[in-house]
């Protein structure tokens, strides 16, 4: 396997979302501390609406021909895939209310992630914009946020500067997008969670 390939597998859009949550609480005892009694239901809603279903969903429309594969190289195969993306992960926003009552950032995390899919999926009808920088960006305007509000971030914000240059990499390398597609989806990506999390 080419290593541009492995690290667009190890850093697949469809895990961003669980590995922002647990960096997050790592990161910002003030934010665990006000959940720790619900951390397990939290892992768990979130791992079956983040990665679980949409997988099931993404399979299910691969067997039955509605994707000629799971990467989903022509732009407008994505609409459908991202959008039942978008209801899975919002019903495990809403299982989550009760949950996350005192932990209002971490379901700012979430929301901004769902509407970086649904922004995903509409540009998706006339362009092939990156997912996966989409995603890392996301991921990155989360801790930039944190390191606004709580500070202690530094080392989280350079590893994933760097881990996005990787992929930016790897995105190209694999020939699956152009420089355009990349860097306006890892700015747009940013920018969405930094603006959903600093004005929630």
């Amino acid at each position: 396997m080419k290593i541009s390939k492995f690290i667009s597998i190890i850093l697949h859009p469809i895990f961003m979302p669980l590995l922002a949550l647990y960096l997050s609480l790592a990161f910002v005892p003030e934010i665990k501390f006000t959940i720790s009694q619900n951390l397990t239901i939290i892992f768990v809603i979130v791992i079956i609406s983040t990665i679980f279903l949409p997988l099931i969903s993404i399979l299910f429309l691969v067997k039955n021909r509605r994707l000629s594969s799971l990467e989903m190289t022509d732009h407008k195969e994505r609409i459908l895939p991202l959008f039942k993306t978008a209801f899975w992960m919002s019903l495990g926003y809403f299982f989550l209310q009760n949950y996350l009552i005192y932990a209002a950032l971490l379901k700012a995390e979430l929301l901004g992630a769902i509407f970086i899919i649904v922004i995903a999926a509409a540009i998706s009808r006339f362009w092939k914009i990156s997912l996966h920088m989409l995603s890392i960006g996301g991921v990155l305007g989360v801790f930039i946020s944190l390191q606004i509000l709580y500070k202690n971030m530094n080392d989280l914000i350079v590893l994933f500067v760097f881990l996005s240059g990787v992929l930016a990499f790897a995105r190209l390398n694999e020939k699956a997008h152009n420089h355009a597609q990349v860097y306006v989806g890892f700015l747009l990506g940013l920018i969405i969670e930094m603006l959903v999390l600093l004005n929630y």
